[in-house]
């Protein structure tokens, strides 16, 4: 980018330099400015072709054409400080650099091509030897050599900086990751052996001969892989669904396999959904279907309970809606809860494949 950069300001503002040292001449000398200034905005116009057809001719020709620049003195006689020769050889000493970074020596044979046959040219051409605008031309071309070190210089610590950023961000979004990990996790732990086992401490049930079989079950969840990319069986998961107390009709799709976030965000939502129904629906039946549909995953859980106005609810008896859809929004899976005073609760969840 710097490299072409550099290359179309030298071609305008040689052009420009050439088109100034065109007025007053005869047609012969109009000739010779036409042709060095032409070669050289030509030069920098297809520097990058030139480069790629032949890194190390390019800047030999560059080379060649500042020594006509210089020459050319001899034909339009010697040019004081401030002729257009004077400033196309400057700004060729101060671009030379930056149209080839990554070969310094190419920069220094231009800036003492440069140099050297401008100041060749005006004392063959009959004038004074120019040391004042050699000497500032060598000044210049020495700024641009250490501004060009400094630039990568500064572009590498850049780099290092951007390069440390992202590693914290690397190791940042790992930590996150991780307790995001470890929190769903622990969710899933709540959902399973804890509340298994906090059923059967405080007699919640009177029959537990149902004990062994969800005891195996949440076996086989705590033991489900947590990687995102694992696939995991949502009918087979929700097949397994016994809510001790209710009586529970299954309308499951078979085959149904999610990624496990989704799968398993959609499956503790409906064992807490059949819960909360247990508990406070004031009905012992509840349904809960399950398909896919044009790429569509839809599980819903219904009872025809006593129902409840979501607007009048209260804020402390709001927690488990909200647990659901904060658990199921993080697994991008959408959720609905729809109620009314005696007629019952369907609670939907959706989740879309890409």
């Amino acid at each position: 980018m710097a490299s072409s950069g550099s290359s179309w300001l030298r071609a305008a503002l040689v052009a420009l330099f050439g088109g100034f040292g065109a007025v007053g001449h005869s047609t012969a000398e109009v000739l010779v400015v036409v042709s060095v200034s032409g070669g050289l905005v030509l030069a920098s116009c297809f520097h990058r072709r030139l480069r790629a057809a032949s890194p190390g001719a390019a800047p030999l020709l560059n080379a060649a054409l500042v020594v006509l620049l210089g020459l050319s003195q001899l034909v339009l006689g010697p040019q004081a400080d401030g002729g257009w020769i004077v400033a196309t050889a400057s700004i060729v000493s101060i671009t030379c650099y930056f149209e080839w970074p990554e070969r310094p020596w190419a920069g220094h044979l231009l800036a003492v091509a440069t140099v050297g046959s401008y100041g060749l040219g005006c004392v063959l051409g009959g004038g004074p030897v120019p040391a004042l605008p050699a000497g500032r031309m060598l000044v210049q071309a020495m700024l641009a050599f250490l501004g060009l070190l400094a630039t990568r210089r500064v572009a590498r610590l850049f780099d290092a900086l951007c390069e440390r950023q992202l590693r914290r961000r690397s190791a940042a979004a790992a930590l996150r990751a991780q307790r995001d990990a470890d929190r769903a996790y622990l969710a899933m732990l709540h959902d399973t052996a804890s509340t298994t086992f906090l059923m059967v401490s405080t007699g919640s049930v009177a029959d537990v001969g149902w004990l062994p079989g969800q005891a195996r079950r949440d076996l086989d969840l705590l033991s489900t892989q947590w990687d995102p990319g694992h696939e995991v069986e949502l009918s087979g998961m929700l097949a397994t669904l016994d809510e001790p107390g209710l009586d529970l009709r299954l309308r499951i799709q078979e085959d149904m396999n999610l990624p496990s976030g989704p799968a398993l965000a959609i499956f503790h939502g409906v064992r807490e959904a059949l819960r909360n129904v247990r508990h406070h629906a004031g009905t012992r039946a509840a349904t809960v279907t399950a398909h896919e549909r044009r790429g569509w995953v839809e599980a819903v859980v219904s009872d025809s309970g006593r129902g409840f106005d979501p607007e009048r609810v209260p804020p402390h008896r709001q927690g488990l809606a909200q647990s659901i859809r904060a658990r199921s929004t993080a697994a991008g899976v959408g959720v609905d809860v729809r109620s009314a005073p005696a007629e019952g609760t369907t609670v939907t969840w959706r989740w879309r494949r890409d």
